[in-house]
């Protein structure tokens, strides 16, 4: 049973890329990556959608594998080119198979007990923006001005290029999993046995630094860290910050599942 779900856009001046799953076997979120300048073709909130749907109508026999598989060649015939363009990630409960399906960065709560995603390239471009962003504080660039003018963003383009790059390649360090068209290699599609006794399951995209228990207590520390650092270079740092009239810094969907 559904107990709590929200999506909630980063700004009103863009399509939300985040998306809730809903159907008779699985549930969970996808999360479309930000657009990039070189991306072609559909973005991410497009791919989201899209994905989300194909999920959702899962049928109680499909596999971890098959579901990434169908959900890579929905995706590729999207695309101008696999690979070329945008992507999208999901992390889902399959309900008869008492499993998660994770590609990528989801969150995951086991009664209220963390299950980490695998780690990847982001941290690294995560770490050089916030390095960029301190030493700018220390020069007294005002919080504001970098709010407004990220230069730590601007800094990391070609790291974020080199990221995708990484993308679907079996990189054991710095590799990550996504639905881009191409095949996703079977390491990066995780799959996490519920156990026994578990009685609720909570799932977010990365929208959530910290995923809690509850909704009311996920959005109470999202409120503190952005409170505390809009710019998002605390542990863990992120890739981008609060922007001027955003009320975060990414889009963010959140499910808990009572079992």
């Amino acid at each position: 049973m559904i107990v709590e779900q929200s999506v909630v856009p980063r700004a009103g001046d863009e399509p939300c890329a985040d998306r809730l799953i809903s159907g008779a076997h699985v549930v969970g979120v996808a999360d479309g990556a930000t657009k990039k300048p070189w991306d072609t073709g559909p973005d991410g909130a497009a791919l989201a959608e899209a994905v989300a749907g194909h999920l959702a109508g899962l049928p109680a026999r499909c596999s971890a594998r098959e579901a990434a598989g169908s959900a890579t060649a929905l995706v590729r015939g999207l695309l101008p080119e696999p690979g070329a363009g945008s992507a999208v990630t999901f992390c889902v409960l399959h309900r008869p198979r008492r499993e998660i399906w994770r590609v990528g960065e989801g969150r995951v709560l086991l009664d209220a007990t963390p299950v980490p995603p695998r780690p990847s390239g982001e941290r690294v471009v995560a770490e050089a923006r916030a390095l960029v962003l301190r030493a700018h504080l220390a020069d007294g660039v005002p919080e504001a001005a970098l709010l407004a003018d990220d230069p730590g963003r601007a800094a990391v383009r070609e790291l974020l290029r080199a990221l995708v790059g990484l993308r679907n390649r079996p990189d054991p360090h710095l590799g990550y999993g996504a639905i881009d068209g191409r095949d996703v290699p079977a390491g990066f599609v995780e799959v996490l046995p519920v156990p026994e006794g578990v009685r609720e399951v909570v799932i977010t995209t990365d929208g959530y630094p910290e995923p809690a228990p509850t909704l009311a207590e996920a959005e109470r520390l999202l409120a503190e860290r952005l409170a505390r650092d809009p710019l998002m270079i605390e542990d863990p740092p992120e890739t981008k910050g609060l922007r001027p009239a955003a009320n975060s810094f990414d889009d963010r969907a959140y499910l808990r599942v009572r079992l």
